[in-house]
């Protein structure tokens, strides 16, 4: 009573200084964070529609007329042949501007890109690539070249690029004792990841792919020395989820006629067709150590289709994440729900185990064993005709076949192979006191606690388990302690960890370390609560049987198409403003009846600029009687221009003061090519150029000349728009690229 009595005042001597902690609310706090994790969601969710409507507003109109040889209309012109379609190549080579305003973000192998997308041509402002340690150095390069930047993602610890597609392979590695480099990881080609080893280099921890902690947690431990970041499953031993080993005594490994290990492959197959009965929503994926068994299996695997073809539709290679059997040189990448790996490896028919296990046998075999044991995010089968005793470590060096005996372990006995006696710490461990506290409070009560639970360094702090059903956890229950606050942001403190750990099946509970001190009792019950509910309302967690179907993204639609629109009655494509002529009719008179000149020029210029000197003149002609522009017409001009301050003169074009853009206009009437500006052939020429994708210069001249209704080029045209042309290019406003005119 004294020490309670003791730590109370001093705790209320002490908490007026920290306003947070003595200000601490949990209705607060946890309406704060939903309130965060709701606007963290929309904040992607804006993120994702805001680029969804830029790219949509970028698509250029399928139905506007453009010139013959612009992107658009070759474009256009090869949808709808029937024969005697342009190459690819060819085809990207001619619209690279329209390519990537249609498609933004290209998919494609480093070789393609080589291939179908020209260097001068296409300049993407990032380069990612993924699966970087199979990526040749050299096949790398076209595709670096082509970025402004590159980011190179990989997994070193995964297969090295190696030659094995570049001769035939066998599995005679296994029959003999003779040494063979075909696999070897010191002949393999040097990947892009290693070349940029010496790069700034960040390192993704989490992994979430595994619906089971198990799955990842002996490659987390042997391979990546138990630094990624794990989630630990909410149920501990179950069938059908985790590593489990499938022993085939009888099995063994034939070096006569048939090769391989036909029975281990017969049950292999076996397991195929229950598990699609069983778990038909489940993808499946078979694999083997070599080409032998592979072959083996699919043989067994035909000759039992023929006999039961009513799972025949899990067979079809069409399905989303379709059925494989492949060896572990072609499985990185691939993921399905169970993989069933097949050793095949066995002792022969007279008993002898020759201790050579083909690729995993060479320098990098570990490398290649984990890329095959962490393709599951349900389940992993491993079957074999060998124990851990069978691999004698006493005659073999390399690496693979020595993890390969602590995997079979690891599937026969689980964790306690690489974490010790036992995955769950003692009490003695908890982070501290605060979860002595809630631990000794559930265990009163009669509860079957586990604590620290998980594999990796992230841990569940506490767990209740189910009272009847073995090894599944009814609720997670969280304190704000060290694991808490190791989260570096609020975002994977507050909502990321948890929607894993949610997806996952768990039922996460949190305590607040404040509310606990200051009202035990109350906290208590509700932590009670919390817990009957979590009982009483308790679902097997069958997520894993069912499939999310996508939702369908609609890929088809990318021009936009005005259904009501006549391409031919389209004669001014590029949307050029239209300008008629002036009506100073509309202008106010003098209490004579009389026009104010002045009033004439700001309304002319006003409308039409940028307006000629000559053609203004012309234009207010008719108010002093005249047709024609005389010299006393000429001089009442000049003399009101002089007093206007509304209007500015560049050399013989006038332009409203303040004016910050010319507009392009469509003329009911030709303008002699001397009217128009040169700022405003610029500007056409700029709508024209942004609206074709790449165009030609001499088709850029023939549509700006087209677009002001002139049916020839002379040579004063010409010159005209040359330099026009030139005043773009000099202000970096298009550039020549591949012989074609672009926006920069």
């Amino acid at each position: 009573m004294f020490k309670k009595r003791f730590y109370r005042l001093w705790l209320d001597a002490i908490l007026p200084k920290y306003p947070a902690v003595l200000n601490f609310r949990r209705r607060v706090q946890e309406r704060t964070i939903d309130e965060f994790v709701y606007l963290d969601k929309l904040q992607f969710d804006i993120a994702k529609a805001r680029i969804k409507k830029k790219l949509i507003d970028a698509l250029p109109s399928f139905s506007r007329v453009t010139s013959g040889v612009d992107e658009l209309n070759i474009l256009k012109r090869e949808l709808g042949k029937q024969r005697r379609i342009m190459p690819i190549r060819k085809l990207f080579r001619a619209i690279p501007n329209l390519l990537l305003t249609l498609k933004p973000c290209l998919m494609m192998s480093p070789l393609s890109v080589s291939l179908f997308l020209e260097a001068e041509s296409y300049n993407f402002d990032t380069i990612i690539f993924d699966e970087a340690s199979q990526v040749c150095t050299e096949n790398a390069i076209g595709a670096i070249s082509r970025g402004k930047q590159v980011i190179i993602a990989g997994d070193s610890k995964q297969l090295p690029p190696t030659n094995f597609f570049n001769a035939s392979t066998s599995d005679t590695e296994f029959d003999n004792d003779d040494s063979d480099d075909e696999y070897d990881d010191t002949n393999a080609y040097e990947s892009i990841l290693d070349e940029a080893g010496l790069l700034t280099e960040r390192t993704l921890l989490w992994h979430y792919r595994s619906r089971h902690e198990h799955l990842i947690a002996f490659s987390n431990a042997k391979i990546y020395k138990n630094n990624l970041i794990t989630f630990p499953a909410n149920a501990d031993k179950l069938p059908d989820n985790g590593v489990e080993y499938v022993y085939v005594a009888e099995g063994f490994y034939d070096r006569g006629g048939k090769k391989g290990n036909v029975i281990e492959a017969k049950r292999v197959a076996e397991l195929v067709f229950e598990h699609f009965k069983r778990f038909p929503n489940r993808t499946l994926g078979v694999i083997t150590f070599g080409e032998v068994q592979q072959q083996a299996i699919d043989t067994v695997l035909r000759q039992m289709r023929k006999e039961n073809q009513r799972l025949e539709t899990f067979f079809n290679e069409d399905n989303e994440e379709a059925f494989f059997v492949k060896n572990l040189e072609n499985v990185q990448g691939d993921e399905r729900d169970t993989i069933i790996f097949g050793i095949g490896y066995a002792k022969d028919a007279s008993g002898k185990f020759v201790m050579n296990f083909g690729p995993l046998s060479k320098v990098g075999g570990e490398r290649r064993l984990n890329v095959a044991i962490t393709r599951a995010k349900h389940n992993v089968k491993l079957v074999g005709s060998i124990l851990p005793t069978d691999i004698d470590t006493e005659r073999i060096s390399a690496e693979g076949p020595k993890l390969l005996r602590s995997y079979i372990d690891f599937a026969i006995n689980g964790p306690s192979v690489i974490l010790g006696e036992t995955t769950e710490s003692d009490i003695a461990e908890h982070d501290s006191p605060f979860e002595v506290a809630v631990y000794n409070f559930l265990d009163r009560k009669g509860y079957n606690l586990g604590t620290q639970v998980g594999c990796s360094g992230y841990r569940i702090d506490m767990a209740v388990k189910h009272p009847s059903k073995y090894g599944r956890y009814v609720i997670g229950i969280e304190c704000d302690g060290a694991a808490y606050h190791s989260a570096r942001t609020a975002r994977e403190r507050d909502r990321l960890r948890q929607a894993v750990l949610e997806d996952m099946g768990w039922k996460i509970y949190r305590i607040w370390s404040t509310d606990w001190i200051k009202d035990p009792i109350t906290e208590g019950q509700k932590l009670l609560e919390a817990v009957e509910n979590a009982i009483s309302e308790y679902v097997e967690n069958t997520d894993d049987y069912f499939q999310v179907t996508p939702p369908i993204v609609e890929d088809n639609v990318f021009l936009r198409i005005d259904k009501d629109s006549n391409p031919e009655d389209n004669i001014n494509p590029y949307a050029f403003e239209y300008q008629g002529d002036t009506n100073f009719g509309d202008l106010p008179h003098d209490s004579y009846g009389y026009l104010n000149i002045g009033d004439c020029i700001n309304a002319a210029v006003k409308n039409e600029y940028p307006l000629h000197y000559e053609l203004l003149c012309k234009k207010v002609a008719p108010l002093f009687g005249n047709e024609k522009a005389t010299v006393k017409i000429r001089r009442e001009v000049d003399y009101a221009l002089s007093s206007l301050r509304e209007v500015i003169r560049k050399g013989d074009f006038l332009y409203p003061a303040g004016y910050t853009k010319v507009i392009p206009k469509a003329a009911g009437n030709t303008r002699p090519i001397i009217y128009i500006s040169q700022d405003e052939i610029a500007e056409a020429m700029l709508v024209i150029v942004s609206n074709s994708y790449g165009i030609m210069r001499d088709s850029l001249f023939q549509a700006t000349a087209r677009e002001y209704r002139f049916a020839r080029s002379g040579e004063r045209i010409q010159t005209s728009l040359q330099q026009a042309y030139e005043l773009l290019l000099k202000s970096g406003r298009v550039k020549e690229l591949d012989g074609k005119v672009v926006m920069p």
